[in-house]
């Protein structure tokens, strides 16, 4: 009896089976003109999706998949057919492109334009910038006031994917997700330290493009992309513009005019902006205008978050023979001396990549911090990156460049100034020789002088400096980044 009871269980799941099977021969059946991919060892969706000509986001949609990171070898994959449509959703939310308003986005999205300002808390439609993610649907949060600009949000470059940080996550990890590079999700982020990320956090994900720009940019401008799209205090920022045709570009950022350098017959143009330290927290607008040789001028005007930098703060101690090189003027005139030397533009750029470190030697003081000397209050700030090094340490060119200064200054000591091109040049300060003279032309790597205490030191070490259009930046993200 027991016998037959097993063989009945049996042959119903064999059938149970069949069935079963059948079904998802049927549910894995291609639309016409598609076909069916089996997951390979080492495959990602995202490969999958690009060898097909295919989105990560349609392929997961067709197949149902909620989690693309989680395929598994041998599973069948419909692949649509040239002929697919995919079904088009509201999104939840949009990320600012560069010729967008607040208005262009609520026809494109249909959601009107009272729903917007309420769905993201802004006081002013006309705040929106580039790069902030735009809440499309969802409830109205409660607030006592809505606050000017925009919520905590990274700067998603256009049509990038946000990734938020769940927790045990490393940027390792992540990156690995995607199938990126991780150092691009770092650039793209503006993030230092790889490790200092945090649950909850919004990251942008290079090179995972789902969504358009609702608003076309002017006839006159091709292409435009900033990098990092939001800016910090302190850092330097590439603006790069392809034009439709030849044509002159100009382009003006915090009431300045950025020089702009042309290649490739015209349409290729290049600018980069310095964010000068002490710069508020805010939104700031950013003016490109481009005139083709017809005499034809289009303006387009965007938005661009600025961050605060968050350098900290030391207490500097001078002894008592150094003291008088504290009094404002003395400060001012050399300030101004090295303004007006590195506000002067030269259309040759001598940098090739990132720059290399000034010195054999470890950097103590980062730049930025504000400094207190002596008791007195935080009322100034460390413009460069200052190196240990014995007495004698050989000083390197970070680039090859001409040299435009060198002198004894009264709180940079013995110094010397190089010209790398476009506007970019650094600074070595606090020597104790030097062995390059005004005019002199010098290779990378080029030992430009020793490693001292003149000036307004209080020991031996190399105080090393950027400046961008007369604006002093953080060098050591010149040394992590191929600005050109």
């Amino acid at each position: 009896m027991n016998f037959h009871i097993k063989i009945r269980a049996w042959a119903l799941t064999a059938v149970c089976v069949l069935i079963l099977s059948s079904t998802l021969v049927m549910a894995q059946q291609p639309p016409a003109g598609g076909t069916i991919h089996v997951v390979q060892r080492g495959e990602t969706l995202f490969r999958i999706a690009q060898s097909y000509g295919l989105t990560t986001d349609v392929l997961a949609r067709v197949n149902g998949i909620l989690n693309p990171s989680n395929i598994l070898v041998g599973q069948r994959l419909i692949i649509p057919g040239p002929d697919f449509i995919p079904e088009t959703e509201t999104p939840e939310t949009y990320i600012v492109q560069f010729a967008d308003t607040l208005a262009s986005i609520s026809a494109a999205f249909g959601v009107n334009l009272e729903t917007l300002v309420a769905l993201n808390s802004l006081a002013n439609p006309d705040s929106i910038y580039v790069g902030q993610v735009l809440r499309l649907s969802g409830e109205i949060p409660q607030t006592d006031a809505p606050a000017e600009g925009a919520p905590d949000s990274p700067e998603p470059p256009r049509e990038q994917v946000i990734h938020r940080v769940q927790r045990g996550e490393t940027l390792f990890r992540i990156a690995q997700k995607y199938d990126v590079n991780m150092s691009a999700i770092q650039a793209a982020n503006g993030i230092q330290d790889a490790s200092r990320i945090f649950a909850g956090q919004d990251l942008i994900i290079p090179d995972a493009r789902t969504s358009s720009a609702v608003s076309a940019l002017p006839d006159g401008i091709a292409t435009i992309d900033l990098t990092p799209l939001v800016l910090t205090e302190g850092k330097s920022a590439r603006l790069l513009i392809t034009s439709a045709a030849p044509a002159t570009v100009n382009v003006t950022f915090l009431n300045r005019v950025i020089p702009v350098s042309s290649s490739d017959g015209g349409v290729a143009h290049r600018a980069f902006l310095p964010v000068a330290l002490g710069t508020a927290p805010g939104i700031y607008d950013i003016t490109v205008s481009v005139a083709d040789t017809t005499g034809r001028s289009e303006v387009l005007r965007f938005n661009v978050q600025v961050t605060s930098g968050g350098y900290g703060r030391q207490y500097i101690t001078l002894p008592d023979s150094k003291v008088p090189l504290l009094v404002q003027g003395v400060e001012d005139n050399e300030r101004g001396l090295l303004e007006a030397l590195t506000s002067r533009y030269t259309p040759d750029l001598y940098v090739d990549g990132p720059m290399g470190l000034p010195a054999a030697a470890s950097m103590f003081s980062a730049f930025g911090a504000e400094r207190a000397y002596n008791g007195s209050d935080f009322n100034r700030h460390h413009t460069g990156a200052d190196f240990a090094g014995a007495p004698g340490t050989p000083v390197i060119a970070a680039a090859a460049g001409r040299v435009v200064l060198a002198d004894t200054l009264n709180i940079r000591g013995v110094c010397v100034v190089i010209d790398h091109g476009w506007g970019v040049y650094t600074l070595y300060a606090h020597m104790s020789d030097r062995y390059v003279n005004l005019g002199d032309f010098v290779q990378a790597g080029q030992a430009i002088g020793a490693i001292g205490s003149t000036g307004r030191a209080t020991g031996a070490h190399l105080h090393w400096e950027v400046w961008l259009h007369g604006t002093p930046v953080d060098p050591m993200q010149w040394a992590a980044e191929a600005f050109p």
